[in-house]
């Protein structure tokens, strides 16, 4: 498998990945800020409930206008309402008259009907109405820590540029991951009181469960593809090779039928020489006829076999590929070299490919090619096992008007004595060769205008170098 289409399913796995690890966290975050909203509005509801009851207290003490305050009545209210620390009647005569603490400001009541009024101390404020009353609310006591909703880290009313901070939760865990923000506005009387609350939300609240789930769903499908290449990289491997195998196995009989039609082609022209000599010395009368007869039908029927077997001959050296033409001499040789990826695993073999010249094409018949280089590579494979670092090598390069390939290993080359022979049909060093590979390669080299040539190298190991004509863009 190529390293580009690796790279590409990893990046596509990580995009997705990335993708919908931001749309898990978008969606938490969009559920986050709903849950922050409606629980502001149940406190701020929970704040205008206090209100009310603040402002019912005052309607309830001027209905019932006592002259004094009992103190009694503070008490009740105080253990009701423990936010209501203080009470104030207003005299006309003497002013205000309070049940503890410190006075309210000196100010006579509002003249404005059922309108609220807010005079604030410190920590405290002061809520008057048209009513001769007045009440003291500690806004910090009005809701209990379990009142406010779960979700709510902090929480300040602001009323009149007076802000009370009446609620602080730490984080339970850091690091914080968003801090969000809600503003609520509540009308009161002439003034708005506004509700601002706060959600820390750190790592712990994030949906790790769904973050999960859905990147082992990205892995498998990652690996899925990869796998699923890997299967289809093999079979292409196989039908490549088996169709390598064909081409071998039909020039092989070729090369076969040729050296057998040189081989026989010999002894039956040596045939017909001998019996036209013995018809030519043939003079006795006795049987002469039927003799001479004989040995015409064994000239004809001779030469009857020499016309086949160059028949044969014609149609083997006919054998044609494609018609010649321009090709990436890279992918040509990416393609070849995963056949050899398994068995080279096993013996250890190292396999690389330079392209010294990139850009530059070679003009032959690419199938042809490809079959000549298989039969290099293997060679160069099979001269390599049980050599300590064993590494072939392939390079492509322009050479002069032509493009060469070599295919160099770093065995023990070869023998001096069988050098002027490897390109002998036949002739072979290994225990179960046929000896028709090199000169199927040959064959095939002289039929794309090219040359296929075998050295040993100085530093050791053998090169095999095939040359054929540049394209002419490249010539």
């Amino acid at each position: 498998m190529r390293r580009s289409a690796c790279l590409m399913a990893l990046v596509a796995g990580l995009v997705l990945s990335a993708t919908g690890t931001a749309l898990i966290l978008a969606r938490a975050y969009t559920e986050a800020h709903d849950r922050l909203f409606q629980d502001s509005g149940i406190a701020l509801r929970l704040i205008a409930e206090k209100g009310a009851q603040h402002a019912a207290v005052l309607t309830t003490l001027d209905a019932a206008s006592p002259s004094v305050i009992p103190q009694s009545l503070h008490e009740t209210l105080r253990k009701r309402m423990p936010q209501l620390i203080d009470l104030a009647h207003w005299r006309s005569d003497i002013g205000w008259i309070v049940a503890d603490g410190s006075l309210p400001p000196a100010r006579p009541p509002s003249v404005h009907p059922h309108q609220v009024e807010f005079e604030f101390e410190e920590a405290s404020y002061w809520m008057f109405t048209d009513a001769p009353w007045a009440i003291r609310i500690d806004p910090f006591a009005m809701l209990s820590a379990r009142d406010w909703p779960s979700s709510l880290s902090s929480a300040e009313v602001r009323i009149d540029g007076s802000i009370f901070a009446l609620l602080h939760r730490e984080p339970d865990a850091l690091p914080v991951v968003w801090v969000l923000t809600v503003e609520k506005r509540l009308p009161i009387s002439s003034r708005a009181l506004t509700l601002r609350t706060s959600r820390i939300v750190t790592l712990s609240h994030l949906p790790w469960l769904s973050i999960t789930l859905w990147n082992a769903v990205v892995l498998l499908a990652v690996l899925a593809l990869l796998g699923g290449r890997r299967l289809r990289l093999a079979r292409a491997r196989e039908r490549t090779r088996a169709r390598l195998e064909r081409f071998t196995n039909l020039d092989t009989f070729g090369e076969m039928a040729a050296g057998l039609a040189h081989e026989l082609n010999q002894p039956l022209m040596a045939i017909v020489s001998h019996v036209r000599a013995a018809e030519r010395l043939l003079d006795l009368p006795d049987e002469r006829d039927n003799v001479r007869a004989a040995l015409q039908t064994s000239v004809a029927q001779a030469k009857r076999a020499a016309r086949i077997i160059e028949r044969l001959r014609s149609a083997v050296g006919s054998h044609g590929g494609l018609a010649a033409q321009a090709f990436d001499p890279g992918a040509t040789v990416l393609n070849l070299l995963p056949l050899f990826q398994s068995s080279a695993a096993r013996a250890q073999v190292r396999l690389d490919w330079h392209d010294i010249t990139p850009g530059a094409r070679p003009l032959a018949d690419q199938a042809a090619v490809e079959q000549i280089l298989h039969n290099l590579i293997q060679n160069a494979c099979d001269a390599v096992a049980g050599v300590p670092q064993a590494h072939v090598m392939v390079l492509g390069e322009r050479f002069g008007h032509s493009y060469r390939f070599s295919v160099i290993d770093n065995g023990t080359g070869i023998d001096d004595a069988d050098m002027p022979k490897v390109f002998t049909p036949f002739f072979t060093t290994r225990p179960h060769g046929l000896g028709l590979g090199l000169p199927l390669c040959q064959t095939l080299t002289y039929r794309q205008n090219g040359s296929l040539t075998l050295r040993n190298r100085p530093a050791g190991g053998a090169e095999a170098s095939l040359c054929l004509p540049l394209a002419d863009g490249h010539s």
